[in-house]
């Protein structure tokens, strides 16, 4: 299972709707380019940092994933863009193809009701698989890959590791030191970076909006 699809399986409730629907298609495309980086498809300048990193397509062809291969044509038009900027607006915009192979490999099932279309997990069990490994990489240590840092990272970016990983359920003081722990494992990651600032300027952009309306 792609990075991207583990992302939206995480970030959907029972009811299909999004708990973060704000930045859903921002933790879907660092999770994205992350697969793209993964199938040798991107390179994303990580050693230049967030401030220069850019996107740079350097294999042509096909991928054999139907989801990697939806998202070449975008990922072409990507290629020099900044990945902060990129991440921030959403982009690539892997939402639509990775609902549409979650679908037709059974994680999801449609539901429609009215105007109104949902993509509805079909089993909690992929879904708590995943929030499971994620938890024991924090309580247990070891050596987690890469996949599961940015998993960690974004989930922490986004605000929601505390409600979605047992250790959020802990008393105040195990709390801050599972968020510091959080920190430390995750705060280098270039992908993980980006969607923290694609956060951060929508929380400031709220922020400006009310007091102009305040």
């Amino acid at each position: 299972m792609l990075t991207a699809e583990k992302m939206h399986l995480v970030l959907t409730a029972e009811d299909g709707r999004s708990l973060v629907p704000a930045h859903h298609s921002v933790a879907l495309a660092a999770a994205a380019l992350a697969d793209l980086r993964q199938a040798g498809v991107a390179d994303l300048g990580e050693t230049a940092g967030v401030d220069r990193a850019r996107v740079t397509v350097v294999s042509a062809g096909t991928t054999d994933h139907p989801v990697l291969d939806a998202l070449l044509p975008e990922a072409d038009t990507l290629s020099g863009e900044k990945v902060a900027a990129v991440v921030g607006k959403g982009r690539p915009r892997a939402r639509k193809p990775v609902v549409a192979h979650l679908t037709e490999t059974g994680e999801l099932e449609e539901h429609k009701a009215l105007l109104n279309t949902r993509h509805v997990p079909t089993s909690p069990t992929a879904r708590q698989q995943i929030l499971d490994r994620l938890s024991r990489v924090l309580t247990e240590g070891g050596d987690p890959c890469d996949e599961d840092l940015l998993l960690l990272g974004i989930l922490h970016r986004l605000n929601v590791a505390r409600h979605l990983l047992p250790q959020a359920r802990e008393e105040e003081a195990s709390r801050r030191e599972f968020t510091r722990r959080l920190e430390r494992l995750t705060r280098d990651d270039l992908l993980v970076q980006s969607v923290g600032r694609a956060v951060d300027l929508t929380s400031a952009t709220a922020a400006a909006t009310a007091v102009q309306h305040g």
